[in-house]
């Protein structure tokens, strides 16, 4: 169940550059540009940043999703004036044809040119043009090639389609705007194939899987590594929650862990289980306490609250205080919420 879970969450994960490209639909040939893309790539200083857009300034009625926004990215030149590539040019790029649903494709691009137009001076201008005209030819294409690739989730069949998509982009685009738009992408989708290649490797026990797995991530740029921590972690609640909804012991879960994110990281997991099971443990009396404070009869309020204070004194130091304060108050938001 764990095992199909988790290639079921890849294939959603692998798929979502593809899903992006199907945003933009099925764009109408492009005219090729007669200027080269001569571009400059995004590792290349100094750069030389174009003024900050509020807001897209289209000549037609804008699609109700782009009245407030402000366009996702600004273009960047070198001192020479061309066009530094980058992860930004593809940001403005889906930008402006995300609009696809609430205008047809074609006054989409048509405002995307306008925007290159009034943005950029020759020769980035017709650098940004014919880096546009290689991209939109690409989400063309990828419609095709995604049309005639099953969604099976097993490992082979995702192996096959990924590498007929990054095919397809070495075909399609130069090679500066392959890098600068799909690098990082490309990056992720070898990390989560191998990752997936090793938890289903029946030869290896889940700590060996776990070193495995933490070798691998020590292999990706310093920038995938920040960006795949968020996922992980979210990973890992979903699927610890799921596990042990079906009654999965200590055992499992450490297992899950090792997979997911390490062996070092699942032992300090289990160390941080340890700490709260203690705690809650220790509130638990606490409270019990308490509650028999409260219900003692002959005792006023002043004598009531001081019993209390002995008692949180006996059992928590300065600041366990203050997080049993916090407990307490989320236990009567909830309690609250109960009675709602």
């Amino acid at each position: 169940m764990n095992r199909y879970i988790v290639l079921l969450a890849l294939v959603a994960a692998l798929s979502l550059t593809i899903m992006l490209g199907r945003s933009a639909s099925s764009p109408p040939p492009t005219t090729t540009q007669s200027t080269s893309a001569s571009t400059t790539t995004a590792s290349l200083p100094p750069a030389l940043y174009q003024r900050k857009t509020t807001a897209a300034q289209p000549q037609t009625k804008l699609p109700s999703s782009f009245k407030g926004a402000q366009i996702d990215g600004q273009f960047r030149l070198d001192n020479a004036g061309n066009l530094i590539v980058g992860a930004e040019t593809r940001q403005i790029f889906d930008y402006f044809l995300a609009a696809i649903g609430e205008e047809p494709l074609k006054s989409s691009i048509e405002r995307l040119r306008r925007h290159i137009g009034a943005e950029l001076s020759e020769p980035a201008r017709s650098q940004a043009i014919t880096v546009l005209n290689q991209y939109l030819n690409y989400k063309r294409q990828l419609l095709d090639l995604e049309a005639s690739y099953a969604r099976a989730p097993n490992l082979p069949a995702i192996r096959q389609r990924l590498a007929a998509v990054q095919a397809l982009r070495a075909r399609v685009l130069d090679p500066a705007v392959h890098q600068a738009f799909f690098a990082l992408d490309e990056a992720y989708d070898r990390f989560s194939l191998e990752r997936l290649a090793i938890q289903a490797d029946s030869a290896l026990d889940s700590e060996a899987k776990g070193r495995a797995i933490d070798q691998l991530r020590a292999e990706l740029p310093g920038d995938l590594q920040e960006l795949l921590v968020p996922q992980l972690q979210s990973e890992l609640r979903e699927q610890t929650a799921a596990l042990q909804a079906q009654g999965a012991d200590a055992q499992q879960v450490r297992q899950l862990r090792q997979q997911l994110v390490s062996s070092e990281a699942a032992a300090r997991l289990e160390a941080l289980d340890r700490q709260r099971a203690q705690w809650q443990q220790r509130v638990a009396v606490y409270r019990q306490e308490r509650q028999r404070i409260e219900a003692t009869r002959g005792l006023d309020d002043v004598e009531r609250r001081s019993a209390i204070e002995r008692l949180e004194a006996e059992h928590f130091n300065d600041s366990e205080r203050l997080r049993l304060v916090a407990a307490n108050q989320q236990q009567e938001l909830r309690a609250a919420a109960r009675w709602d």
